[in-house]
């Protein structure tokens, strides 16, 4: 019978966020960041959640995700009115 072993990492969000920054890359895909981090995708959906709460991207669409600069804020405005909005109507 084979052990069963866990890991446990924590990411550093902050600098997640800088180093997608400093791709250059405007957009990313939740399989593109669970490809490079080696997780599954519903994990690297959840670090995109958290990105985007924390105001480094926006949803753009379904799985894929807009990364911002501190300068887009007008994104960051509409996210949150957005987010209001479907808290709203559920």
């Amino acid at each position: 019978m084979a052990e069963k072993y866990t890991v446990t990492v924590t990411i550093d969000l902050r600098l997640l966020a800088m180093r997608l920054r400093e791709s250059g890359r405007r957009f990313i895909r939740v399989h593109e960041i669970a490809y490079e981090l080696g997780i599954s995708p519903k994990t690297a959906g959840k670090i995109m959640v958290n990105l985007a709460r924390l105001g480094y991207a926006v949803k753009w669409s379904e799985g894929v995700y807009m990364l911002l600069n501190e300068r887009n804020n007008k994104y960051k405005i509409i996210d949150r009115i957005a987010g209001k909005v479907n808290e709203t109507t559920y």
